[in-house]
């Protein structure tokens, strides 16, 4: 399926994307419900950071799940949508790095609302790694 114009820039676009289950945040992946975050807050290990705080507790399932928070303290819904992603994107880039399942809870602070993505990359992972030796995972 392509749509107009896209093969005037030389681009077409094909809903069947082969490789894209790797690329995604499956259901499976995600946390979605208040009692999951709480359970986390209450029970997990926490890492503060420069731009995030990192809750996290040992997964009861086969794979990591990830939870993030960004508080209107953080700025309009736009965003916090936009930050959401990014945390999303760089836990996806570095996914395979994870050796056990790890249930995660990201909180956004205000300070990283105009950084660059190198800076929350290095800043987010030092984080996911010094909770990984916290949990002894």
């Amino acid at each position: 399926m392509s749509y107009p114009g896209a093969a005037r820039k030389g681009a077409s676009v094909s809903r069947s994307d082969r490789g894209r289950a790797d690329r995604t945040f499956s259901r499976a992946s995600r946390l979605c419900s208040r009692r999951l975050f709480l359970e986390i807050y209450e029970r997990g290990q926490r890492v503060n950071g420069q731009h995030f705080v990192v809750f996290g507790l040992p997964g009861t399932t086969r794979c990591s799940r990830l939870g993030i928070t960004a508080t209107k303290k953080f700025g309009h819904a736009v965003a916090r949508n936009r930050i959401k992603r990014v945390i999303r994107e760089i836990v996806r880039n570095n996914r395979g790095e994870a050796d056990a399942p790890i249930d995660l809870v990201v909180n956004v602070k205000a300070a990283a609302r105009d950084q660059r993505y190198d800076r929350l990359a290095a800043d987010l992972m030092s984080r996911l790694d010094e909770l990984r030796r916290r949990l002894r995972v």
